[in-house]
């Protein structure tokens, strides 16, 4: 008899020896999963039945609640562009959100120790990129490595904003913004920033970071 798995967050239930290594639900790794006791096929049938019904949640430590909890926010995945001093970067961010509409204002989440960051605390601006669904590529080559070690851009469609940021060709919409206030967020910077220009580039739905994580 198959093993069934329960993921703690959502309660999608998975069978199989091993759990998922992503639910494909909500996107929490294998981590979120436990193992449904097996005591016979039609107990665990009618757990089944009863865990798509209504889903029994074990509580963890408050700690480990919070981590879950936060898998559950919905993210994007973009494409943060800067330019300082003749130096062009760009990093994979999944912060980056609305704040108003009018002015046309948005903030963004950036590492500290990232290059990025010190491009945008010595110009002031930034692009972003919103990617679509089939911009896993994307999401890997600008947020497994480094700027300061490589050419992101090397190679890609890009085309060089107003504000002299790069932005990529092949995205939903891009859009330019220049600065004007920032937060320390500890191992983060948050910039709040006025949008100054933007494009529609592609029809489609933008990449999340479930849907990254689930189809990578």
């Amino acid at each position: 008899m198959e093993k069934q798995w329960r993921c703690t967050v959502c309660g999608y239930i998975h069978s199989g020896e091993n759990p998922p290594e992503i639910c494909p639900i909500c996107g929490a790794d294998a981590s979120f999963f436990e193992l449904i006791p097996q005591s016979d096929e039609l107990n665990i049938a009618t757990d089944i039945k009863k865990s798509a019904a209504k889903p029994v949640i074990a509580q963890p430590d408050n700690e480990k609640a919070i981590r879950q909890a936060l898998y559950r926010i919905s993210y994007g995945l973009y494409i943060i562009t800067a330019q300082a001093e003749s130096r062009d970067n760009g990093q994979c961010a999944n912060t980056c959100f609305q704040i108003t509409s009018d002015p046309a204002r948005l903030a963004i989440g950036i590492n500290k120790l990232n290059f990025t960051h010190e491009l945008i605390q010595k110009s002031g601006k930034f692009g972003v990129s919103v990617l679509n669904q089939t911009g896993h590529d994307y999401a890997r080559r600008f947020g497994y490595s480094s700027g300061r070690d490589a050419d992101k851009f090397k190679g890609l469609a890009v085309h060089r904003g107003e504000s002299g940021v790069l932005l990529l060709d092949d995205a939903l919409v891009t859009m330019q913004a220049k600065v004007m206030g920032q937060m320390d967020a500890g191992t983060h910077t948050l910039f709040l920033a006025d949008v100054t220009n933007g494009e529609i580039l592609q029809e489609g739905d933008p990449m999340t970071y479930a849907f990254f994580r689930a189809s990578k």
